[in-house]
């Protein structure tokens, strides 16, 4: 586990972790082409990849000072208004064996709360991005401190609530 961890300090501390094609979790084609489709023009689950994004809006974003729940709570406030089925990409979804994750926004709260006791890793440990395909919305929080949240293209109904059925 401290070889990964080390391995992935050594991509991140480079400028951003790169996939090797070798290595490529089965996911990452489709959710590489639903980044492109929300962010016409984005190649990769990289900031330096992605396009649409002002550099004017980026905000401060501490993640090396405050407790690690308030962190993810701070976060968290930013994905509020996502809906329908969410791409989560974050440091371990570039092991071999995880790739990006799916979860419904419904339940983004429990799944980033629980993901140190899933994954064995911390949820806010390097960049996160979460791509809401539904919304069009895309939040990205680097490692270095700052945090994005971006409109592209809806691409997807939004799901129905039971209710409305």
């Amino acid at each position: 586990m401290a070889a990964i961890l080390d391995e992935a300090a050594e991509r991140a501390a480079k400028g951003g972790i790169q996939v090797t094609t070798a290595q490529r979790h089965v996911n990452w084609e489709f959710a590489e082409r639903v980044l492109d489709a929300v962010l016409p023009g984005s190649t990769a689950y990289n900031p330096d990849k992605m396009t649409g994004i002002p550099l004017e809006d980026w905000q401060p974003f501490d993640l090396e000072k405050r407790d690690a729940d308030v962190i993810e709570d701070d976060f968290l406030s930013y994905c509020e208004d996502l809906e329908g089925p969410l791409i989560v990409v974050n440091s371990t979804s570039f092991y071999p064996d995880q790739g990006p994750y799916f979860v419904e926004a419904s339940h983004l709260v429990d799944f980033v709360k629980a993901f140190d006791t899933r994954v064995r890793d911390y949820f806010m440990w390097a960049d996160v991005i979460v791509v809401s395909p539904a919304t069009g919305i895309v939040v990205i929080a680097q490692d270095h401190g700052c945090i994005v949240k971006v409109r592209g293209n809806a691409i997807m109904a939004k799901p129905r609530d039971a209710a409305d059925q």
